[in-house]
């Protein structure tokens, strides 16, 4: 991942990427501790530029381009993945067809119970989580469906708290 972020990464990742790869290499442990975790900060901050940028986007093609580096991110941190449900509703057309279409395969590699957690999260509007989703958003049941698509394939269910959340949020519609 390091080798790919000094030659392939984005600008704002490549100096500090060079500069953890050179200072591994001198045998630096401390700096090196401090490097990573200063690529993790910057990486989390371009992140949410290109989230931002993305939801913004007025060209599916803008969105598209953007959107896979964060959904990558969120595979690391699933956590990131709230900030993704919250910014849906307020998001261009073009940028809310993008995540309709990406969104699913996401979830079918992330662990079902941080999934599980962030969609709680959101559908109870917890202060972490705001805004919370709106009533009429069509993640909650896109999640739920390959949610419940990916159970079935595995031999297990969604889990209770999960479907009793998606199902109080459309009873509200």
């Amino acid at each position: 991942l390091l080798l790919e972020l000094c030659t392939a990464g984005s600008a704002p990742l490549r100096a500090p990427s060079i500069r953890l790869v050179v200072s591994m290499a001198a045998g630096e442990g401390v700096a090196q501790a401090a490097a990573v975790d200063q690529i993790a900060a910057r990486a989390h901050s371009h992140a949410a530029e290109e989230l931002e940028a993305a939801l913004a986007a007025e060209e599916e093609e803008e969105a598209a381009r953007r959107l896979p580096l964060y959904l990558a991110l969120c595979n690391r941190s699933p956590s990131m993945l709230a900030a993704l449900l919250a910014g849906f509703d307020g998001a261009s057309a073009a940028a809310q067809a993008t995540v309709q279409e990406l969104l699913p395969g996401l979830l079918l590699h992330l662990p079902m119970e941080a999934v599980t957690e962030v969609l709680l999260a959101q559908l109870r509007g917890e202060p972490d989580a705001s805004p919370p989703l709106s009533a009429a958003s069509p993640l909650p049941l896109l999640a739920l469906h390959v949610l419940a698509d990916r159970a079935t394939a595995e031999g297990g269910t969604v889990p209770a708290a999960l479907t009793a959340g998606v199902l109080g949020l459309v009873s509200r519609l």
